[in-house]
């Protein structure tokens, strides 16, 4: 794929992400989805500039070209697709959440894989491979999705021993 191509799909995809971030914002629980988009985009970022920085993954092809990371898929792409997967799971059981949990990391890892295979925007180095992604990506929402579960104890726990306080 030529260098063009591959800087359009990432415009495209920055854009793409953007209107998804405005939709999935002004759904209920707002406050939680952005709570789980930033929880995400921290997580994403602190993995991946690791991940980077030890040659297990490479960006040639990359905005803005001075960051070694991928910035659409780090802090707009991966947080999305962390806010649906919380959204779907607000009320889920643990086998739900592994489940469904599938549901988003098998097509994030074919994509990645196939973006591996046929361009320049994402190399893997050092044994890095699929596996890994899959894993890796599984890992990440379940994560965030834990912690989002302690977020939510703590603070209607927090919320009922107020409301017991001042009976």
């Amino acid at each position: 794929m030529s260098r063009k191509f591959e800087k359009n799909l990432i415009r495209l995809l920055y854009f793409f992400g953007i209107g998804s971030f405005i939709y999935l914002i002004k759904k209920p629980l707002a406050k939680d989805w952005l709570l789980v988009f930033l929880i995400k985009s921290y997580y994403a970022s602190l993995v991946d500039q690791l991940v980077v920085s030890k040659g297990y993954v490479k960006y040639p092809t990359r905005f803005p070209k001075r960051v070694r990371a991928s910035l659409v898929f780090d802090y707009i792409l991966f947080p999305i697709s962390c806010v649906i997967y919380n959204q779907l799971t607000k009320d889920s059981r643990m086998i739900q959440c592994l489940l469904k949990v599938l549901y988003f990391s098998v097509p994030m890892t074919i994509t990645e894989l196939w973006l591996e295979k046929n361009t320049q925007l994402v190399k893997y180095k050092k044994g890095w491979n699929w596996k890994t992604t899959f894993f890796s990506l599984s890992f990440s929402f379940l994560l965030v999705r834990f912690s989002m579960s302690v977020i939510r104890s703590l603070f209607n726990n927090k919320y009922d021993l107020s409301k017991d306080g001042g009976s």
